[in-house]
């Protein structure tokens, strides 16, 4: 037993020496990461492991948020199913495209489409209320998938700043 309380007492001993050389506010900064602070030596090691820890834990929240964002929004605002949207309206409209056709050139056809029937129903009250609602479809459509694009470019750029991040404390 009394081998046990000695190995014991000098454990602590060795911990208190390592815990002397870190402040109090680090060791609680480390202890909330998760890192142990017995196994710190210095307040500079110290700092460097948080500074990695936070880093990587950032990095998680940057790419858990958007997967979350992405699953929620997937069934409405998904730049697939915009496009598909896009497709049926013009379908409605009875404008040919094809299957390798941007957003653009969808919208572009659409708007086309939309201004030949406002000046070909220029008298005709009901066709133009049609062609003011194809316009706000199209509107819609248009707002929806800017919104996705720049989410998208939101995105590409927080992680190439968390690449760039990475790099730094990598010291690459």
């Amino acid at each position: 037993m009394s081998l046990l309380n000695s190995i014991n007492i000098s454990n602590g001993n060795s911990s208190v020496q390592n815990k002397s050389n870190i402040s109090a506010s680090t060791r609680r900064k480390l202890e909330s990461l998760g890192i142990d602070p017995t196994l710190v030596s210095s307040e500079t090691q110290a700092l460097s492991l948080i500074a990695a820890r936070q880093s990587e834990k950032s990095f998680e929240v940057y790419t858990a948020q958007p997967e979350q964002k992405v699953e929620q929004n997937s069934s409405n605002n998904s730049e697939s199913s915009l496009i598909s949207e896009a497709k049926s309206l013009a379908e409605q409209l009875g404008v040919s495209i094809s299957s390798n056709d941007t957003f653009e050139d969808i919208t572009a056809a659409i708007s086309s489409a939309i201004s030949d029937l406002i000046n070909r129903s220029a008298n005709d009250p009901q066709a133009l209320q049609r062609a003011q609602s194809y316009q706000v479809q199209l509107a819609r459509l248009t707002s929806q998938y800017n919104d996705v694009s720049t989410s998208n470019t939101s995105l590409y750029n927080a992680m190439t700043a968390q690449a760039a991040n990475a790099r730094y404390m990598l010291g690459i």
